[in-house]
């Protein structure tokens, strides 16, 4: 009987370090080759794979999936080694990886008629691998996107100030840039979190040629701002407590 108790104390003690373990992400950096490059520097584009260990397979395979940049950026490594040609590299960085709350921010960078990118932020559970989107961990969603706003337009605010001291954007029309940019519910969608808070984005999409008259596009919540707005049987409310 002592024998069957110490087994099954074993199996607890074990189970209990399993969950309290960081998943692990590793970077797998592949080069990918273009059979007919359009240019010299078409020739290769570089993928930096984030791979996941410290879980049971299926869970590395659904967190590694909810990483992956073709599923989140919505284009092919196929469309990039034949016609598309713009891909130059594709990098991640964790942002939190503690409480079994994990955070990456995915980029990709690429050339076309001029450079450009996109980025993108995954929170996922990582103890089972499912995504963690506004729905589920925040409450009272309206009047969190309410307060990012007034953050949003305070920043809009100082750069249409900036606007004015700069000849070469004080002739810029507020109006037909700025005049329809709210942020709202669903722009709570691209968010990320680290240990000081939850960070969130909004799309100004300025054309190229004025990209730097843009206003500031992040607003940073600390996690007491956060607290009211945080799902108490939620994933982010180990946040908070």
């Amino acid at each position: 009987m002592k024998k069957a108790l110490s087994c099954v104390f074993i199996l607890c003690f074990l189970a209990v370090g399993f969950v309290a373990a960081q998943v692990r992400i590793t970077p797998k950096k592949v080069t990918y080759r273009r059979p007919k490059p359009i240019s010299e520097y078409k020739k290769t584009f570089t993928i930096t794979w984030p791979k996941v260990s410290g879980r049971p397979a299926a869970v590395a395979r659904r967190i590694e999936n909810a990483l992956n940049y073709e599923r989140v950026f919505d284009f092919t490594i196929k469309e990039e080694q034949t016609d598309l040609q713009w891909l130059e590299e594709a990098t991640y960085e964790v942002l939190f990886n503690k409480h079994n709350v994990l955070c990456i921010g995915l980029s990709i960078q690429g050339t076309a008629a001029y450079p450009s990118g996109s980025d993108h932020y995954v929170v996922l559970d990582s103890l089972n691998g499912t995504v963690a989107g506004p729905s589920s961990v925040f409450v009272d969603r309206v009047k969190l996107a309410e307060l990012v706003n007034k953050r949003m337009a305070k920043a809009i605010a100082e750069e249409v100030a900036r606007w004015k001291t700069d000849p070469d954007m004080r002739d810029l029309d507020e109006k037909e840039l700025l005049g329809d940019k709210v942020f709202q519910v669903k722009d709570l969608e691209n968010f990320s979190v680290d240990a000081k808070g939850v960070a969130f984005r909004y799309e100004f999409g300025f054309p190229h040629v004025i990209l730097a008259a843009e206003p500031d596009n992040e607003f940073d919540l600390t996690w007491k701002e956060m607290k009211p707005f945080i799902n108490p049987r939620g994933l982010l409310a180990v946040m908070v407590r």
